[in-house]
């Protein structure tokens, strides 16, 4: 099965692509971000569509996207959720990045990190604070979150809706102040294995 991250290679980097912009979405870039969707995730870019238009909508959910040369190359989701309400437990309300999705031509040329830095400075703007959940074997997000200030805070948590395969998820969260500042590096997923390794029952 063809992996939907591109492998983790940390030292491999593209030409950085020229004249990106990043811009607040609108009801007229579900069709285009619904088709860059539905080539990375499956099903049909109607779909996708479908499911962006309803999203753009709800005051939960605010979409970037970033363009080059007309065309949008990438896009990201900044989703305001209440985990308690849901039956989660451990991780607290607020906005959290999701969803994002560079097309295949423009990985590895700062088309990510770009969107990324982008949601970070939407959610600060107007709030403490901005989170995110990633699997502890997504080493290359780890790594460009950990770079903008994100600090790994918990691997004991339930979010309602998102399931991990191997149960390795991790919360991440951003302060304002530490924004784009170099922050404390706490890798849980080491402490995790640690800790099974001094347990075996766990």
């Amino acid at each position: 099965m063809q992996s939907l991250f591109a492998s983790y290679e940390p030292q491999q980097h593209g030409v950085p692509l020229d004249g990106v912009v990043v811009r607040e979405g609108t009801p007229a870039d579900a069709e285009p971000t619904g088709r860059l969707a539905a080539e990375r995730e499956g099903d049909t870019p109607a779909r996708w569509a479908d499911r962006h238009a309803h999203k753009l909508a709800d005051g939960d959910h605010r979409l970037l996207v970033a363009e080059a040369a007309g065309e949008i190359v990438g896009h990201g989701w900044v989703s305001y959720l209440r985990p308690t309400e849901g039956g989660g437990r451990g991780a607290p309300d607020g906005w959290y990045l999701s969803g994002m999705v560079v097309a295949p031509g423009a990985r590895r040329r700062g088309v990510g990190r770009l969107l990324t830095r982008a949601r970070v400075a939407s959610v600060l703007e107007h709030d403490d604070a901005v989170y995110y959940v990633v699997s502890a074997s997504n080493r290359a997000s780890r790594d460009l979150h950990a770079e903008l200030g994100f600090t790994e805070v918990s691997d004991d948590f339930v979010l309602p809706g998102v399931v991990f395969g191997a149960d390795d998820g991790i919360l991440c969260r951003l302060t304002r102040d530490a924004f784009a500042r170099d922050a404390e590096v706490v890798d849980l997923a080491e402490h995790r294995a640690r800790r099974s390794a001094d347990d075996p029952t766990g």
